[in-house]
């Protein structure tokens, strides 16, 4: 063994290595931290209000308004905004999508989106636009917001519907109580008017000849109105106005004669153009006659509770046709009143106070007037609505006989209630369920049942209807009854079936109610079935694929996720990448109906509608700071909208970093030193080993080793650091010299005990490790260079 050479100056070489140990130090520390700096933060919203609004709910064709609709979740986190149209518009465009991560509009202008991720309250603006050939159309306007993980469903509530009016803009009619008057008697005169936008306009009524008098009752809030002193003009200007309704009365003279006829002229002038009025155009002039008048009101229930309804019917009969109008007054006022049959009345309308109505008919012999009733939701025990009307023929009134009050009583559920079960709540097409209707009341009585299905089933069948007097089922299979006499509780049982081709997702809806001697109690309990498609997962392929799954820092590649099913339908493929590249950029989405990639490149997505067979392309690029052992971990899914199904993409993984012909894990590095620490801060100071002479001798490729290795080496020389160290250290830190801190080259043991080993440079060096956990291997390498160059210059100094 030749002798050791002694080397000046390596103290002064340990006080250049301090440096290297405290910035590899610094490098630990940051790895260390690094993972719990990127730990990624999940958050979930579990629901939410929408809120739409839209400017002008009525457009000419090619006009446009903006709508606007405010979210607000109920704690923050992931949602999506998804806004239908129907029928879609002109164009449809986002004007403020309030930071979404994604958003679009549909190529048929009738629906939208926008998704957001981590927020809790956003307002999401969008301008729709009428075409400018558009016929006159109501836009219905629907949507929804799909909030967290799990997909949480909140209706969009607010303006519903856009009207398109392709009118000259206005609406002007005349009506009139009575068209047959007698010398001296009087008659109300309506006009009304609506146009679809507001506008300044006059309201201008001519009479040939004059009446006796003429007087307006209610100007309607005219900015200006007034009667002509000849009693043959009256006016009423308003500012600013959709709709105006002007009430006047005029009086035939006392020295009318029989067949004089009034004639009624008017017009709406808007910045001088005029549109003339429509109704009711003449007044004649008869003698009056009384006899044979008679009118009669019948009431279906004269009892309610608070918030029931029930149906007036009035007949008037007469021995001759004549002009005859109906005048229906209440008091205290219902709740509301409803015409439900005018029988053919030339005008009929229900005051908005709902303490009137009135219905006129022109030459009539017979009439029979039908409208509902409802009590107020707060009225009291002790209220009695009275009715008080008459027959008016040529201003000749005549009392309305019949019922002439309906009182109201505290309702009792459980005196007429009914509940509805149901066997199972979700059908796949063609199934069947049972359903189970139960009265039960405190004492005997006559009732129907009845229940009505929306839209109608494929078919239903009465499986018990328990000793009903009557009972069937409409052919339609759209509803159902069962009459029972003198009875307190009955259990009917019936069997829906869902067609066989209905659309997953369909919702049934059940409406039932229990009659009692005409009072109607609304059934409670299930009220909808669902139907749920029976999806087979075999049914479809995902997989994913790309042209090369290596890539080196900065170059790019193209992925592949091929999808292929036995059926059209609905879905949207998501594609996650962690990390997110440096770019992501859709090559070819095969013609989805949205795409799109998150801003920070570690998503995108893709929406296709009534498809079986895509195939999606992307390109990514790694990033140019990426390490050469790293990897980007690529998973996805599709949702499948028939049954918010999820299924995951199979297929390729990962893309791996890696440098072109050094791989830096096999210790081989033609440099002599590993191919790890070669590239690292290790080579570029001293060879590692700082000895300048011998390139650290560790490989004995170059003659070095013999300097202080063989016999030396197994103990502590860098002789035999260079031989089991660097290969060793590069690969996992896990075996190399020095790497426990405990003095002793190539002992990785935590005893401090010596391990003696002598190197043979004729057999290659082999070594075994566990799978890294990432980020941790690149921590233990730079803990044994420390340690290493610590070492290093303690032996050189020795």
């Amino acid at each position: 063994m030749r002798p050791s050479i002694p080397r000046p100056g390596r103290s002064t070489e340990l006080r250049n290595a301090l440096p290297v140990v405290a910035m590899a130090v610094l490098l630990v520390l940051g790895s260390l931290g690094l993972g719990a700096a990127i730990a990624p933060v999940a958050a979930d919203a579990h629901g939410g209000t929408l809120t739409r609004t839209v400017d002008d709910t009525t457009l000419a064709p090619g006009e446009s308004t903006t709508v606007t609709v405010e979210v607000n979740a109920s704690e923050r986190g992931n949602f999506t905004v998804v806004e239908e149209l129907s029928p879609g518009f002109e164009s449809v465009e986002i004007v403020d999508a309030d930071g979404a991560d994604f958003s679009g509009v549909r190529n048929a202008d009738d629906e939208l989106f926008a998704t957001y991720g981590d927020r809790e309250s956003v307002t999401l603006v969008y301008e729709v636009t009428a075409a400018d050939d558009a016929n006159a159309t109501t836009h219905e306007l629907t949507g929804y917001g799909d909030f967290g993980l799990e997909d949480i469903r909140a209706s969009t509530t607010g303006d519903g519907e856009i009207n398109v009016s392709t009118d000259d803009g206005a609406s002007v009619v005349r009506s009139v109580d009575d068209a047959t008057l007698a010398p001296g008697e009087s008659a109300t005169v309506w006009v009304a008017v609506e146009r679809d936008e507001a506008t300044n306009f006059t309201l201008v009524e001519e009479f040939s000849p004059a009446f006796g008098s003429v007087e307006i009752v209610d100007a309607d809030g005219a900015d200006f109105s007034g009667v002509r002193d000849a009693n043959d003009e009256l006016f009423a200007t308003y500012g600013d106005r959709k709709l105006a309704t002007l009430v006047y009365e005029v009086t035939a003279a006392d020295d009318a004669t029989t067949g004089t006829v009034y004639e009624l002229d008017g017009f709406s002038d808007v910045n001088g153009s005029q549109s003339a009025t429509d109704g009711t155009s003449e007044l004649s002039v008869q003698e009056s006659s009384d006899d044979d008048l008679a009118a009669v009101r019948s009431v279906d229930d004269a009892t309610l509770a608070p918030g029931e309804s029930t149906t007036v019917r009035v007949a008037f009969d007469r021995d001759r046709a004549t002009n005859f109008t109906l005048v229906e007054e209440f008091s205290p006022a219902f709740g509301s009143v409803e015409i439900v049959d005018a029988d053919g009345a030339d005008f009929s309308a229900v005051r908005d106070a709902n303490d009137e109505l009135f219905a006129t008919y022109g030459d009539r012999e017979l009439a029979t007037l039908v409208y509902e009733v409802t009590a107020d939701n707060d009225a009291t025990t002790s209220t009695v609505y009275e009715f008080d009307g008459f027959s008016d023929v040529n201003g000749s009134q005549s009392a309305t006989g019949g019922s002439g009050e309906i009182s109201v009583q505290a309702s009792d559920d459980d005196d007429s209630g009914a509940v509805r079960s149901v066997d199972d709540e979700t059908l796949a097409p063609g199934e069947s369920t049972t359903v189970t209707v139960e009265v039960d009341r405190d004492e005997a009585a006559n009732f129907t049942l009845i229940e009505e299905f929306n839209p109608a089933f494929a078919s239903v069948e009465i499986v018990d209807d328990d000793g009903a007097d009557f009972s069937g089922v409409r052919n339609a299979n759209d509803e159902l009854f069962a009459t029972y006499g003198d009875r307190e509780s009955v259990t009917l049982q019936y069997r829906v079936t869902a067609g066989d081709d209905v659309d997953a997702g369909t919702a049934y809806q059940f409406d039932g109610f229990t009659d009692v001697d005409g009072s109607e109690v609304t059934t409670g309990g299930t009220d909808e079935l669902d139907v749920q498609s029976e999806s087979d997962d075999d049914n479809w392929d995902l997989t994913r694929s790309a042209d090369d799954t290596t890539l080196e820092p900065g170059e790019s590649t193209v992925v592949s996720v091929e999808i292929t099913g036995s059926e059209a339908t609905n879905f949207t493929v998501i594609e996650e990448f962690n990390p997110g590249f440096a770019s992501v950029e859709i090559v070819d989405d095969d013609g989805a109906d949205f795409s799109g990639v998150r801003n920070a490149n570690d998503e995108l997505f893709a929406t296709y509608g009534d498809r079986e067979n895509v195939t999606l392309q992307y390109r990514v690029t790694a990033g140019e700071d990426m390490d050469e052992d790293a990897s980007y971990e690529l998973s996805g899914f599709a949702q499948f909208d028939a049954d918010d199904k999820e299924m995951s993409v199979d297929g390729l993984e990962s893309l791996s970093v890696g440098a072109d012909g050094d791989s830096g894990d096999d210790g081989s590095s033609d440099d002599g030193d590993d191919g790890d620490d070669s590239n690292d801060g290790d080579g570029g100071d001293d060879n590692d080993g700082g000895d300048g002479d011998d390139n650290d001798g560790d490989d004995g490729d170059d003659g070095d080793d013999g300097d202080d290795n063989d016999g030396d080496d197994g103990d502590d020389n860098d002789g035999d650091d260079g031989d089991d160290n660097d290969g060793d250290d590069g690969d996992d830190g896990d075996d190399n010299d020095g790497d426990d801190g405990d003095d002793n080259d190539g002992d990785d043991s935590d005893d401090g005990t010596t391990e003696t080993t002598t190197a043979d440079p004729n057999t290659p060096a082999t070594t075994t490790t566990d799978t890294p956990v990432p980020g941790f291997g690149v921590s233990v390498a730079l803990a044994a260079l420390v340690m290493g160059s610590v070492l290093l210059a303690r032996r050189r100094t020795t």
